[in-house]
């Protein structure tokens, strides 16, 4: 076999095992007296997998230790708390050897998007479900700013630069310049599987988690953002000492148009109020807002005075009519710095003790790039032109 047929033959085989183990801890937690599940045979089954894998050859990583670990921790006999912490360790060790494989193999998957309305928030979490689809079929993802008609095309051609890494790393460390002449796949689009604002996705632990593993993994921050956000940070007082309630306020284009089929959102009243409460009740010294309204910005300036914290400069107006995108365009500023200023503020709300805001795709991403909050209060209204409060009043009853 050469060494490409290997890789086939691993990739495909870890696959169909990891599928078959799944589908026996499916049947055990489903009967909790059925105890024949040989977790011995399971390791066998991976112990020849890594052989396989080690006859590829250097430069790839080793994944022995998550094997030993998981032979380790082989459960006997077979109690519910052993055999969780074993499927753990065996599917890390699993995972290990299939994305190595995929690395080998070298086929690649663009990950585009043609739409020029959604904001970068919109992009990352349809990014983040694509990464995923793209891992689960063989590929390694790509994802490619430069040839797709959305926010970043003037960035990407300005910067002459695929706009993406401007932002965050690529995936698997691979981008345009390493794909062969023809030789990708296209994913493009909205994926099947994503993050969602929905209540569903966001009050799920164990999606949140599974979220929040694939943004450590393969969406790590570009150098230039990482020192921005580093910068914000020093110039604030983000630190052990301090309890900061982090807010989320849409205003602008998205409560005047109220976009059909997304989230309602709570009027800058009620979030005042919610946040005034949340500060008494866990003690915070400050609340860091994030929103792109001016007059968002100025009522919790006269509600919080020092004790607010901020970090964006771009703001506009509160009866903005048309999208932030094409309003930015129209007034020529500076896209890039706009997304920047604005993935800044995301990942410092991630960096506050608790959270609250509307369901919007940038509350998903502070959520996913956080680890964690002690509070949070999302604000579930409907979606406009289907069941907020207005559209549903509008009904004769």
């Amino acid at each position: 076999m050469i060494e490409n047929e290997i890789a086939n033959a691993i990739f495909s085989s870890g696959k169909y095992i990891k599928q078959c183990f799944l589908s026996e801890l499916s049947k055990c937690h489903t009967d909790s007296s059925n105890s024949s599940f040989d977790f011995s045979q399971y390791m066998q089954m991976l112990e020849q997998l890594r052989t396989l894998y080690h006859s590829l050859g250097a430069g790839l990583e080793n994944p022995d230790r998550l094997i030993q670990d998981a032979a380790d921790s082989v459960p006997f006999p077979a109690g519910k708390d052993a055999a969780e912490s074993f499927s753990r360790k065996y599917i890390d060790a699993l995972n290990c050897i299939l994305v190595n494989t995929i690395r080998f193999r070298k086929c690649y998957c663009y990950i585009r998007r043609n739409d020029m309305i959604p904001g970068i928030g919109s992009h990352i979490i349809t990014n983040l479900g694509q990464i995923v689809a793209s891992l689960n079929d063989g590929y390694i993802p790509v994802i490619d700013t430069t040839n797709a008609d959305n926010l970043f095309t003037e960035i990407s051609r300005s910067h002459e630069k695929n706009a993406w890494e401007l932002y965050f790393q690529q995936p698997l460390s691979e981008g345009l310049q390493d794909v062969p002449a023809g030789e990708a796949r296209l994913l493009d689009g909205i994926p099947r599987f994503m993050p969602s604002y929905n209540m569903d996705c966001l009050m799920n632990p164990e999606l949140i988690s599974f979220w929040r593993k694939i943004v450590k993994k393969y969406m790590l921050l570009s150098p230039e953002l990482e020192a921005k956000i580093q910068g914000a940070l020093s110039s604030l007082p983000f630190d052990s000492n301090t309890r900061i309630l982090g807010i989320l306020c849409r205003g602008t284009d998205y409560t005047n148009t109220r976009p059909y089929n997304h989230p309602a959102q709570p009027s800058v009243e009620i979030i005042l109020s919610e946040a005034e409460e949340a500060m008494h009740q866990y003690q915070c010294d400050y609340c860091y807002l994030a929103t792109e309204d001016q007059q968002i910005l100025k009522k919790f300036q006269d509600r919080f005075r020092n004790r607010l914290l901020t970090t964006q400069e771009i703001y506009y107006p509160s009866d903005l009519n048309s999208t932030i995108n094409q309003a930015g365009i129209d007034n020529h500023m500076d896209i890039h710095e706009k997304n920047m200023e604005y993935l800044t503020a995301l990942t410092l709300l991630s960096k506050c003790q608790l959270l609250i805001g509307g369901r919007t795709s940038g509350t998903v991403v502070s959520i996913l790039l956080s680890d964690g909050f002690e509070h949070t209060h999302i604000w579930d209204n409907g979606r406009y032109g289907i069941d907020d409060p207005l559209t549903l009043a509008s009904h004769i009853f």
